[in-house]
């Protein structure tokens, strides 16, 4: 039975690495990491220049001059160097009741026709401190959030300097008095194998966040890159009648067996050239002290688990569809499923003690992502809760190929309408 099941897994093996699929899957992280550098710089280096002229209603009729002064100031230092890296801010100055609407709306026609990019209204008590009344912006770009910060900030700088002036206070001596003390993060204080002590060093957020998510992304797309080709296979030795032939030698469980090994070997061959590829990279940037054996042994085991556990799961949608078509509408459980550590994630990075990580870490289908990041995220999970989860995943494993079995056996055959989730259920619980 395993000769027969390794033969298997070995074509299994060979035809996946042969395909253009492997050669996707190979290429695909670097190739989304060089990707999101590369938009990430351009978005970093890409320059805002386009003029932003804006009207300014001030009924306090002391406000607008500062602000004027404060754009120049900034339209000044928009183009140090004599090449302009900001836009410039244009304010105008203009007067109104507060009650007469026809004039925001001829304001607002200029704002349609591109003539001013927004105007804004500083109400008549704006200085006094028991005021309720609040600047008001109007602009037809809402998303655009420089300007109005710019001026939010401006003119309450400016308002809070006229409220000291007018309490006779020395808004420089309040200053003095109310600088923040800045907080440093720091690691925990080391003793070395002499016993010395080895001060803390500073938190790192590549060294704590960064390496973790890498990590768990390499498991993602090294599974990504295996287990779903499991689909399609299927799939298509169904409807070549291939699998018929094959079953003439072989025992159905023995071809599944053999194809979900195969397609786990894949998945862990992608793995270990990302691990390379990312500790090099680490080790170039100087971050290779942060990668562990022991960090690299957890994502290959879990790896292992993710992928018999979603591979059973491809291997019995492939079994229980006729055609890729109706394969597609049985996808959308599948995908909740592998979509879910993704969607849950960023909790875990924020609180990994929580009930809720706790939980979401537990939860078999994303403990091989969450809990990976779990451990990684110092000081990691307490030892019983690795134990339980590998115990949790193992069984979900056990569980996921023995109903892949079932399910394969009946369906390997089947020609025509696809299965129910009713009827896959019925060939698991039959003898």
């Amino acid at each position: 039975m395993m000769n027969k099941t390794l033969i298997v897994a070995a074509s299994e093996f060979t035809t996946q690495t042969r395909s253009k699929a492997f050669l996707v899957g190979l290429l695909m992280m670097p190739i989304f990491m060089i990707v999101a550098m590369a938009v990430q710089k351009f978005t970093r280096d890409a320059t805002d220049i386009k003029d932003r002229p804006f009207v300014v209603v001030d009924r306090t009729g002391v406000l607008f001059a500062p602000l004027k002064a404060a754009a120049d100031e900034w339209n000044a230092g928009a183009k140090a160097g004599g090449v302009q890296t900001a836009p410039l801010f244009l304010p105008t100055a203009a007067s109104f009741d507060e009650r007469d609407d026809q004039a925001r709306a001829s304001l607002s026609d200029r704002v349609h026709r591109d003539e001013i990019f927004a105007f804004v209204e500083i109400p008549a008590d704006a200085l006094d401190p028991a005021t309720n009344a609040r600047l008001q912006y109007y602009s037809n770009h809402p998303a655009y959030r420089t300007l109005p910060a710019w001026i939010s900030n401006t003119v309450n700088r400016e308002i809070v300097n006229l409220r000291f002036r007018a309490a006779a206070i020395d808004r420089a001596v309040v200053g003095r008095l109310t600088r923040r003390v800045e907080i440093n993060e720091l690691g925990l204080v080391q003793r070395d194998t002499a016993g010395g002590i080895k001060a803390a060093a500073p938190v790192d957020k590549v060294r704590t966040t960064g390496i973790p998510v890498g990590m768990m992304m390499i498991l993602l797309f090294s599974m990504m890159s295996g287990a779903p080709q499991l689909l399609n296979s299927v799939i298509e030795e169904k409807m070549s009648r291939i699998s018929e032939v094959l079953i003439g030698s072989i025992t159905p469980f023995e071809l599944m067996m053999g194809k979900l090994l195969g397609s786990t070997s894949v998945s862990l061959l992608l793995a270990v050239i990302y691990l390379i590829g990312g500790t090099m990279a680490a080790r170039h940037y100087g971050y290779g002290d942060s990668i562990h054996a022991s960090d690299m042994a957890w994502l290959l085991l879990f790896l292992v688990l993710a992928s018999m556990i979603f591979g059973a799961l491809f291997i019995t949608i492939g079994a229980a569809c006729s055609d890729l078509k109706d394969a597609q509408g049985m996808m959308t459980p599948a995908m909740i499923l592998m979509m879910l550590p993704w969607m849950t994630w960023f909790s875990i990075l924020n609180a990994p003690e929580s009930r809720v990580s706790v939980g979401l870490s537990l939860f078999p289908t994303a403990t091989p992502f969450l809990m990976l990041l779990r451990i990684m995220l110092p000081p990691g999970p307490p030892g019983w809760q690795i134990g339980l989860s590998l115990v949790l995943t193992a069984l979900t494993s056990m569980a996921a190929v023995y109903a892949a079995g079932k399910i394969f056996r009946t369906g390997l055959l089947m020609q025509g309408k696809a299965a129910t989730f009713g009827e896959m259920w019925k060939w698991v619980r039959a003898g």
